[in-house]
């Protein structure tokens, strides 16, 4: 019987993730002397630059773009900010008509992995007196920050140098207990010779003690013997034999 298709042994087509959802921030920060200053950037996508259009609407309704710019320009204050890598800046020259209020100047950013667009207008006149109100002691703020910052630099520095001088100290005493280890198996390996060396020497003493004896009597029978038989050179050649004997004797025991 042929198979027949149904829906569950329907190949599965995979399904293609939604791209995420722009998250457009920026501001307009000045319109001054015909130029425009500002930022945009798409928090989504940290790495787009943005382009910003400049429009304006005229008296009579009609709206007018007055010049455009890539929000592309670094700036410290967007890096402090973890505004990606800072370079989401725009400035432009902005072509203003006559008769135009300026403040009515918008930026428009446009995201180029979604489409996604977003108007920013100029700070309201309470907006701009309340910044600098604040402007002096946010100053102060980031200068303080800038200063702990700088400080734990230097402190985290600081660590890592005890840290290294503490890891070269203990690998000194770890050599320099390593070399009073050997020192002392060799003082104790030269105790050891040395005792074994006494214990020879004395056991040589006894021996000598012993063959003095010995040779003494041996000696007395012989002149008693070779004045009965008047045979002095069997003497004197016995005397060598004994007294190589004796030499080799003492030399076994001293180096044997």
């Amino acid at each position: 019987m042929p198979d027949v298709a149904t829906p569950d042994n329907l190949p599965s087509t995979p399904v293609a993730a939604e791209p995420a959802a722009s998250v457009i921030e920026g501001r307009v920060d000045a319109v001054q002397a015909g130029r425009i200053y500002g930022w945009a950037w798409d928090r989504s996508y940290p790495t787009d630059r943005l382009t910003v259009e400049f429009r304006a609407e005229m008296p009579d309704g009609r709206s007018v773009v007055l010049g455009r710019a890539l929000a592309d320009r670094p700036r410290e204050d967007l890096v402090g900010g973890n505004f990606g890598d800072g370079h989401h800046a725009f400035e432009a020259d902005l072509e203003i008509p006559a008769g135009l209020d300026p403040t009515r100047v918008v930026a428009v950013a446009a995201a180029p992995s979604t489409g996604t667009i977003a108007t920013f207008a100029q700070p309201s006149a309470e907006e701009k007196l309340l910044e600098r109100t604040l402007a002096p002691h946010l100053v102060r703020i980031g200068a303080g920050l800038d200063a702990a910052r700088r400080d734990h630099q230097q402190i985290a520095a600081g660590q890592q140098g005890i840290a290294r001088l503490l890891r070269e100290t203990l690998e000194r005493i770890a050599a320099g207990q390593a070399g009073a280890g050997a020192a002392a198996a060799q003082q104790a390996a030269l105790s050891d010779a040395l005792h074994s060396l006494q214990e020879r020497v004395a056991g040589l003493e006894v021996f000598l003690v012993r063959m003095d004896t010995t040779l003494r009597g041996f000696d007395d029978a012989l002149k008693v013997k070779a004045a009965k038989s008047h045979a002095p050179t069997i003497i004197a050649a016995l005397a060598s034999a004994v007294g190589a004997f004796a030499a080799t004797v003492i030399g076994l025991a001293i180096f044997g």
